[in-house]
């Protein structure tokens, strides 16, 4: 449904509107799709935050940032992506991707994440930036 590197709107039933979200990790044979949340806070650790205008495809914020969060993977299915009226909406520039990928080269910004969390998002920045 998605590639590695898409920005995809997913709607939240619990916040009642889309949260944007970076796809890391296409599901296959009914495994979730795998994502990170984009969103307007960056004042936790393990955030990579970027100015709106860099990821023109979803709404500029309130703060002026987009912030790439690297705490938490949401995972979807196939059906739970359709039933929460997911659409891709863009994808990332290879060198704002670069740029994270010099962010998460310092493990101490995953420590949120499991050690196979880690591994999928690294993983994912290396094809994003065509390595």
């Amino acid at each position: 449904m998605f590639a590695i590197g898409d920005i995809v709107s997913i709607y939240s039933p619990i916040a009642g509107y889309p949260k944007y979200h970076l796809c890391i990790l296409v599901g296959t044979e009914g495994a979730a799709s795998q994502f990170i949340f984009l969103n307007s806070d960056s004042k936790f650790a393990g955030v990579f935050e970027t100015p709106c205008e860099r990821v023109p495809c979803i709404p500029k914020s309130d703060t002026g940032v987009t912030a790439f969060s690297f705490t938490l993977i949401p995972r979807y299915n196939d059906g739970q992506l359709q039933k929460f009226n997911a659409k891709k909406l863009g994808t990332i520039d290879v060198d704002l991707a670069k740029e994270i990928q010099v962010f998460i080269s310092d493990k101490s910004n995953l420590r949120a994440l499991s050690r196979s969390e880690a591994k999928v998002v690294i993983a994912a920045f290396k094809v994003i930036c065509g390595e």
